[in-house]
């Protein structure tokens, strides 16, 4: 049996949620390679360790998104970077786009929240980085201006969701096919969102 603390745990059950979101405490603990036992005493019981599971997913998109430098050079530019990093998580956009989401609207307030019980960042001084960066673009000319601000972050979220679960498909395993996958959703987001000047 493995010997994990918390927050280690919580990142493997992630990983084995992303494989089987419907694992039972019992096959949590099998895949983890810890005891039953050591599950229900730092969670107490499943709802508990899928919540944890899940807000330890929104953090680590929202750093994604921070670490792909939004507030760096042309809109647009910074859009395909968040697009780049987003893809280095799978496990976290698996648990995000699938039919029943164990990451949700709910869980990124509650992860919020969270963040700010502690010391304050840029993330969680942002409500949507996405929608600023959009914005940003729409200002500096690479992102067309006559685009809901809106409807483009919920296109860029789906659009990722799209090229995420076509890897999926195909072997999300498989580098090759993940980076074609990458390279159509930044394709797709380039060619929707993209101005006129910035496609000259």
């Amino acid at each position: 049996m493995r010997r994990l603390g918390r927050e280690a745990l919580v990142s493997e059950a992630l990983t084995h949620l992303a494989a089987n979101p419907q694992a039972s405490m019992i096959e949590l603990s099998q895949s983890i390679g810890v005891g039953r036992t050591t599950l229900y005493r730092h969670f107490g019981d499943r709802e508990a360790l899928v919540g944890a599971a899940a807000r330890l997913g929104a953090r680590r998109f929202g750093e994604a998104v921070m670490k792909a430098r939004p507030g760096e050079g042309a809109g647009l530019a910074a859009l395909e970077r968040i697009c780049a990093e987003l893809f280095t998580l799978p496990d976290v956009l698996t648990l995000l786009f699938a039919d029943n989401p164990i990451i949700t609207d709910e869980t990124f307030a509650e992860a919020a929240a969270e963040s700010r019980s502690g010391a304050e960042s840029r993330a969680d001084a942002e409500d949507d980085p996405l929608e600023a960066v959009i914005a940003r673009g729409q200002a500096d000319g690479s992102i067309d201006e006559g685009v809901p601000i809106g409807w483009a972050a919920a296109f860029v979220y789906l659009t990722i969701g799209s090229g995420h679960l076509y890897s999926v498909s195909v072997g999300v395993d498989d580098p090759t096919a993940r980076a074609q996958s990458l390279e159509l959703t930044i394709r797709a987001v380039r060619k929707t969102l993209a101005s006129s000047r910035a496609e000259r």
